[in-house]
């Protein structure tokens, strides 16, 4: 048991990435170490987000992909090539853990002993999870063991819009980001770190599969232009001041013409 005080607390610093470009709204203000869950169902963008996601991360220390469910399969180079990870070559890593596997050793014991190794990449991607058979308690060693230092990310399938499994559950729960995956479009369900913007990770594909939600933007979009320009006729000076339009005229009967009233006839002067 550690104690802090007030003052101790508020000071203690925390190493922060800083993060740029796509991923900072989406993200928020993530420090170095934390952990992460992307579900999603095949087919909807989980890889390419993560691919993308492990690029941008390079940035800032070596990434490691441990291909469970692929291994170094035809589908997970394809995600590679399109996304120009040799851009960033000699910082990302994929590692088949059931190549030249040893029959006595958990997978488990084996990322730990790759973990602990000196120089071991900070951010570490399990891909996925549900191919690990890992348990919550293996997790929960993971994260008291390394998640001061390295950022863990799992992948999962999906029930729902949630982990397929019951750890993937829990793991939603406990980390820090909870990202979902679907019609090519990331949603932060969960995210500690300020970060709440949707990511687009195919925007052809994702207006093909999912138009209501563009059009949804649209309309909000409207609304917030309207909104604007009611306050600003609200906010008019004195010296320019009117009576606004009617509801059923709309903002354009502002620029009608306004007709003047006719004088009555003079009565003529009795001779």
């Amino acid at each position: 048991m550690k104690v802090l005080g007030t003052h101790q607390f508020q000071q203690k610093k925390y190493k922060l990435m800083g993060l740029t470009g796509e991923f900072a709204p989406h993200l928020g203000d993530v420090p170095f170490a934390f952990q992460m869950i992307v579900a999603g169902n095949s087919g909807n963008g989980k890889t390419e987000y993560c691919i993308r996601l492990a690029k941008a991360l390079a940035k800032y220390g070596k990434v490691a992909w441990l291909s469970y469910e692929q291994g170094h399969g035809y589908d997970l180079q394809k995600a590679c090539n399109r996304n120009r990870m040799d851009e960033v070559s000699g910082r990302f890593y994929i590692i088949d853990p059931n190549e030249s596997r040893k029959p006595n050793k958990s997978y488990l014991e084996e990322l730990d002993e790759y973990l602990k190794a000196r120089n071991s990449p900070d951010f570490i991607f399990i891909d996925s999870l549900d191919y690990t058979k890992f348990s919550f308690d293996d997790y929960d060693f993971l994260k008291k063991k390394y998640g001061k230092r390295k950022a863990l990310i799992f992948i999962s399938h999906a029930n729902g819009k949630r982990p397929k499994s019951a750890v993937g559950d829990r793991i939603w729960y406990d980390g820090g980001i909870g990202i979902y995956v679907e019609k090519f479009i990331a949603f932060p369900f969960k995210n500690r770190f300020g970060g709440q913007a949707d990511f687009m990770v195919y925007e052809a594909r994702a207006r093909e599969l999912n138009p209501a939600y563009f059009l949804a933007k649209v309309k909000a979009s409207t609304s917030a232009k309207q909104g604007v320009l009611s306050a600003d006729n609200a906010a008019t000076t004195p010296e320019k001041m009117h009576i606004p339009p009617s509801e059923s005229e709309g903002v354009c009967a502002e620029n009608t013409t306004k007709t003047k009233a006719k004088k009555a006839p003079k009565t003529p002067v009795e001779a």
